[in-house]
């Protein structure tokens, strides 16, 4: 009698403890998934922030100047604790100090933003392979939106300029062809007959930067706007 009640007591114990074991690694999940969405939305955040700086990087008014420190103070924020390691993903933090004391490197912004959006694609794998469906398609809409801030980053330098400078023209050119190959607004068209009249064609640029920026800023803004809406769906546990 003793040894059933025994046997009875360690089975018991055997299926509280398994019970026990799975409740936790739900928990973890569960946990995993909001730390990885919330990160998500956390590097749109840093990739329409960072592309804001490398756009102001190339105006030295002070209105540009004054807006891009306050970015750089907004981007100090975004960019505190980020896991990086932790979640298999790549120090990207140890960037911004170099980007923060040199916004007019266009490169270095370049590299930054390659990488969050590296991050962006793992996330969304992540999040998508654990029954998240409503975040598929981000990371191809986070390259639209860099192809529209690339655009506006290397107009505003062009515009520095008496006539836009070769280099310069050819990775407009093909910024704009890209656009225009995607579903096109008429909004971004005629932003882009715009570049193409006044900034890539004309033999004198006829657009200061800060109206480039101004330019693109509008739909750069709606877009970063459309794309972060899906996330605020609730994630599966």
């Amino acid at each position: 009698m003793a040894l059933s009640i025994a046997l009875a007591l360690a089975l018991a114990l055997l299926l509280a403890g398994h019970h026990l074991s799975q409740l936790a690694a739900k928990r973890h999940q569960q946990h995993l998934g909001e730390l990885q969405g919330a990160l998500l939305q956390r590097a749109i955040d840093l990739l329409h922030s960072l592309q804001k700086h490398r756009g102001l990087g190339a105006q030295q008014d002070l209105h540009s100047t004054s807006q891009r420190n306050a970015l750089a103070r907004h981007l100090d924020q975004l960019w505190l604790n980020w896991p990086g390691p932790s979640l298999q993903l790549a120090p990207l933090q140890e960037d911004w100090p170099r980007l923060r004391r040199n916004p007019a490197d266009f490169a270095a912004h370049c590299q930054v933003i390659d990488g969050l959006l590296e991050v962006i694609a793992l996330l969304e794998t992540r999040l998508y392979q654990a029954g998240n469906l409503h975040v598929q398609g981000v990371t191809h809409a986070c390259h639209g939106l860099e192809n529209l801030a690339r655009l506006r980053g290397l107009s505003v330098r062009a515009a520095n300029y008496s006539q836009c400078p070769r280099g310069l023209k050819e990775q407009i050119q093909n910024l704009c062809l890209a656009l225009e190959q995607s579903p096109a607004t008429p909004s971004l068209q005629q932003v882009l007959k715009r570049l193409e009249d006044e900034l890539i064609d004309s033999r004198e640029v006829r657009l200061a930067p800060q109206e480039c920026f101004a330019l693109l800023t509008p739909l750069i803004d709606e877009c970063a706007q459309r794309l972060r809406g899906p996330l605020h769906t609730p994630l599966k546990d």
